[in-house]
């Protein structure tokens, strides 16, 4: 039993009380905890489970968009109790609160959702086994027979779903746990009758061998139609995401970013089904892509910026900033210069906590060179103006100029950037790029448009993604991004891209 109170949204106010031991919580119809299909946005289609599981109740996020937290920390998979607050969908998403957690019913198992697998043994094995521990201990011990039957099934079938539908090594132990317990009802009864008893379960035994094969089939079954439904997903998404490229009209382009959200919640939580049967199938779906896919997503992921389906065009010019990166003429040169002047950008970064692919601003603005001028006046391997320089610190007049100090410029683009961080907050690092290259100016300019409009306040509408998809930034900066990206990618492995020798130097 889980008691709720949605606290927030739509349906706040409303209390549940659920019996099932699989809850699923979302927007999507077939959701045991249906929230507003149009006004919790942020909420994915199928964003998260309580599952009942070895007596406790875990809270699971299934793959969601946005998130889940439970009591204000970020969670994956986390043990709730009464009086928590578990809030789906990020700072502007839908809080509930947990009344009350119990056991089922009394006379009823808790057994795993119909849905998984392990239906099959459930339905199977225990009646059978029943039967023939009924038939060996005489009338009047139906009862018994057929709870201990049941329970020994339902226990194998359990731990069976626990290892992801591989052998669990305890059927043994709980067929003699079995046996125990038939054995201290029947230790008077004669001994030929015991041997029946012994052979029943043995029997039983066996059934259970026999519709673990019927499970491991079926999930196998299940597993595959999955993938197929991912694959799918992707497909759509592929689709739509062309679509806005080629779009022209706000009205239209809006709705495709609705359809995406939703299609890319629905494929979120595909992968959350298949772990709940085979983690490591699923890990291996979170894993796809090529090379380049996956360290992009290895770079936004330490800013917990992940995403589930880059803009074909942004990788597409990220493909091409890695190309030429990859071609020029002074590369290795470059990345001698970058290697002398790292250890300072490293130290500086360091006080301020801020990943060090956000440096690469200095590749692509200098290659590193701390001499550089702009013919717009901008010095340094930072390129700053001498405004900016003066007020981040910098002295800029007729007789000294530190924006051509490494050191001096390096800790002023480390305030700078750490300051654009603290606005646009880490998981919209992108913004903070961009900033820095068409100033933070322009990017609130366009933020506070977005504002304006209809859920204008929401966080999907205020993030790099949904601000590149739409073209609400200069088309300079849209390429200004990836091209740091591209240089974060390239010096992330030196000799792939042809920057280093064998001894990565």
């Amino acid at each position: 039993m889980v008691q709720l109170t949605i606290l927030t949204g739509a349906r706040k106010g409303e209390r549940l009380a659920l019996e099932q031991p699989v809850i699923r919580l979302g927007r999507s119809e077939d959701c045991d905890v249906r929230l507003d299909g149009e006004h919790d946005l942020t909420v994915s289609g199928h964003h998260a489970e309580i599952i009942l599981e070895g007596g406790v109740h875990l809270l699971i996020d299934t793959g969601s968009t946005n998130g889940t937290s439970l009591n204000g920390r970020p969670v994956v998979k986390r043990q709730l109790h009464p009086a928590d607050l578990l809030r789906l969908g990020g700072q502007h998403g839908v809080e509930l609160r947990v009344d009350a957690l119990g056991e089922a019913p009394r006379g009823r198992l808790a057994t795993p959702d119909p849905r998984y697998a392990t239906r099959a043994i459930l339905g199977q094995a225990p009646p059978q086994a029943a039967a023939a521990m009924v038939r060996a201990l005489g009338r009047g011990d139906e009862d018994t027979a057929a709870q201990m039957a049941g329970e020994a099934a339902h226990q194998v079938a359990a731990e069976r779903a626990k290892a992801g539908g591989r052998s669990s090594g305890q059927t043994m132990g709980i067929m003699a746990a079995a046996v125990a317990a038939v054995h201290q009802r029947a230790w008077q009864r004669s001994s030929r009758r015991w041997l029946k008893v012994v052979a029943a379960v043995a029997g039983l035994g066996l059934l259970v061998a026999a519709g673990m094969g019927v499970v491991i089939w079926r999930q196998r079954q299940e597993i595959e139609a999955l993938f197929s439904k991912k694959t799918a997903l992707d497909h759509e998404i592929a689709q739509v995401q062309r679509a806005m490229e080629l779009e022209t009209e706000e009205a239209r382009l809006a709705e495709l970013e609705q359809r995406l959200a939703q299609l890319t919640g629905n494929a979120q939580t595909t992968i959350g089904e298949v772990a709940l049967q085979d983690r490591s199938r699923a890990e291996a779906l979170q894993n796809e892509g090529d090379d380049l896919e996956l360290a992009i997503k290895g770079i936004l992921a330490k800013f917990d910026a992940p995403t589930y389906a880059i803009p074909p065009l942004f990788r597409e010019t990220l493909q091409r900033e890695v190309d030429v990166l990859a071609r020029s003429g002074n590369l290795r040169f470059d990345w001698g210069r970058r290697n002398r002047h790292w250890p300072v950008i490293t130290e500086a970064f360091s006080r301020f906590g801020l990943p060090e692919e956000m440096a690469y601003i200095a590749w692509a603005e200098t290659q590193f060179d701390p001499e550089k001028t702009s013919p717009a006046g901008a010095r340094g391997m930072w390129q700053m103006t001498a405004d900016t320089a003066r007020e981040l610190g910098l002295r800029v007049d007729a007789e000294v100029d530190e924006r051509l100090d490494v050191e001096k410029q390096t800790q002023a683009a480390a305030r700078k950037l750490a300051s654009l961080l603290s606005v646009f907050g880490s998981d919209s690092f992108m913004l903070a790029l961009a900033s820095y290259n068409s100033g933070e100016a322009g990017v609130r300019r366009v933020l506070l448009q977005v504002g304006q409009e209809k859920d204008g306040f929401r966080k999907e509408k205020r993030d790099f993604w949904h601000l590149y998809r739409l073209r609400r930034l200069p088309r300079e900066t849209m390429d200004y991004v990836p091209r740091v990206l591209a240089a974060a990618v390239d010096c992330g492995n030196p000799r792939k891209y042809g920057l280093a020798g064998p001894e990565g130097r």
